[in-house]
């Protein structure tokens, strides 16, 4: 029954689905849909019921200087891009206008010559009228994204880009509304800076959150 219920929550996210990219829908050996969209990296899980158990973003951006400082904002752009996809694939808005505009101009050019012999006038006038039609389509997404993880981040030295993962499942949504009630004594973890390394040539890296396999 629980097989049933899988294959019809897949067909519907699938066509329910704002983006236009290939959208892969997967069956585990563990009863667990696995739903991932190419164009925008982001792979959704759900359980044998059919309940949503996370969902993970993937995101590569460039290094314009591989220094530490260049790939420490890579990072950073690649982390907000991530967040960013999943709140497109959950909901987005779409608007499209067109804009005409018509423009008449008028323009009048006046000359005097004057001699001792004679004195002659002249008197130009112009008009331009001018139209344009501008079709403008934008699009935006808006979302309330709870237990936000970087769960896996990596700098390819050759390629000089970095990759950048981030993960929502039950554990960090239960922490982030525990966290929102209020905590006496926080405690956060304080984070350790990399050794300084010389410009050029920063060599790979890569750090991933040891409950990886949980997104």
């Amino acid at each position: 029954m629980y097989k049933c219920n899988l294959f019809v929550l897949i067909i519907l996210v699938v066509f329910s689905s704002t983006v236009q990219a290939e959208t892969i829908a997967l069956v585990t050996e563990e009863n667990q849909a696995s739903i991932s969209d190419d164009g925008l990296g982001v792979e959704l899980r759900f359980d044998k019921n059919g309940e949503l158990l996370s969902v993970k973003s993937t995101y590569q951006h460039p290094v314009e200087f591989p220094d530490r400082r260049g790939i420490s904002k890579a990072y950073t752009i690649a982390e907000e891009k991530a967040k960013a996809n999943i709140a497109r694939f959950m909901n987005q808005v779409i608007t499209t206008s067109r804009i005409t505009t018509e423009l008449d101009e008028s323009q009048s050019v006046s000359s005097r010559n004057r001699s001792n012999a004679s004195e002659n006038w002249s008197k130009d006038n112009s008009r331009k009228v001018s139209e344009s039609l501008k079709e403008v389509t934008t699009s935006g997404a808006t979302a309330l994204l709870k237990g936000v993880r970087l769960i896996e981040r990596s700098y390819n030295e050759k390629a000089e880009e970095v990759t950048v993962v981030i993960g929502i499942n039950k554990q960090s949504q239960q922490g982030a509304n525990q966290l929102k009630d209020g905590l006496s004594s926080p405690n956060p973890e304080k984070s350790k800076g990399g050794k300084q390394g010389d410009f050029p040539g920063k060599e790979s890296e890569k750090r991933r959150s040891s409950d990886f396999d949980k997104f």
